[in-house]
């Protein structure tokens, strides 16, 4: 990947190309929250992005934000790591005395809607897929398995005390004790081995 002199451009600049790189593959508002996400993790995984930012409760497109080529609908989360964070995911070392390292990394994903059962039944028949990445980068993603997503949904509602926010229900995995729960189908194994060493 070449990359451009950042210094030559400002910000509006920048966001301003990313705005118009959209347009011209078909998404009308990529700069919109994180949907610039979709279109990055849906060429990883062979997927193709809806177009729109979010498709409405009737549509067939209700609660995905891509589509597999057999025509499977699936879902994306995404999240973003800094630097602190890279001492969770390798597993660097806390204390040196003894040998104590970092907690594993967890990696989480919000489903707003996801209080009323007609959300939790559409999400039941999609594919989930959980997309880390670092300076704007793709550097992994993995696939829970749907049955988790749900279970932990679910209760996540359950526990909610009426009044309270509808927003913020979230399904996480943690990298280290959950991989039984989920599988990695991206890499970007050349990150890690450079990563890894710093």
């Amino acid at each position: 990947m070449t990359l451009i002199n950042i210094n030559d451009y400002t910000l509006e600049e920048l966001a301003n190309a990313l705005f118009r790189k959209g347009i011209e593959m078909g998404y009308p508002k990529i700069t919109d929250k994180s949907k610039w996400r979709e279109p990055v993790m849906a060429d990883k995984l062979g997927h193709i992005a809806h177009k729109n930012i979010s498709a409405g409760a009737n549509s067939e497109d209700y609660g995905s934000d891509a589509t597999t080529p057999d025509g499977k609908k699936v879902e994306y989360k995404t999240c973003t790591i800094d630097d602190k964070d890279l001492r969770k995911l390798f597993g660097r070392i806390k204390y040196k005395k003894t040998g104590e390292v970092y907690a594993p990394l967890t990696v989480g994903g919000v489903y707003n809607g996801a209080y009323k059962q007609s959300a939790l039944d559409a999400y039941a028949k999609i594919d989930h897929y959980f997309g880390v990445f670092y300076q704007e980068k793709c550097i992994l993603i993995i696939k829970p398995k749907t049955t988790e997503v749900i279970s932990q949904l679910t209760e996540n509602n359950n526990k909610r005390k009426a009044g309270a926010t509808t927003n913020g229900n979230t399904a996480s995995f943690n990298l280290k004790n959950d991989t039984d729960k989920f599988e990695v189908v991206y890499r970007d194994d050349e990150w890690f081995v450079v990563m890894s060493s710093m």
